[in-house]
C-alpha cells in the first residue's frame, strides 16, 4: 500500500512556534503559535493578511477558537512575497 506524500512549501513570515494555520475568506493565513519556549499551552494568533492579532496569550483552545473565528470572517488576501513584487 502506497501512502501519498505532499511536499511542504514554507509560507512567508510564519511566527516561530506556529502550530496551526487557518485560511481566511480571501486566502490569507491566520497562524496559531506558542507564546514562548516555556509557555506550555499558552498561544497567540496573527493574521498574515490584515495584521489582526491576539493582544495577549490565551490557553490553546481559546486562542485556536479566536483564530478560527477571525479566519471565518476576514476577507484579506495574502501579501505578495518580496520575490513576487
Amino acid at each position: 500500500m502506497h501512502t501519498p506524500t505532499v511536499a511542504a512549501v514554507p509560507a512567508a513570515d510564519l511566527p516561530a512556534g506556529t502550530t496551526a494555520l487557518f485560511l481566511t475568506l480571501g486566502s490569507a493565513l491566520v497562524a496559531l503559535y506558542t507564546a514562548g519556549p516555556d509557555s506550555g499551552d499558552w498561544c497567540r494568533w496573527r493574521c498574515l493578511g490584515c495584521g489582526a492579532r491576539s493582544w495577549h496569550a490565551e490557553m490553546r483552545s481559546m486562542a485556536r477558537e479566536d483564530a478560527n473565528d477571525h479566519a471565518a470572517t476576514c476577507r484579506s488576501i495574502p501579501w505578495p512575497r518580496p520575490e513576487q513584487a
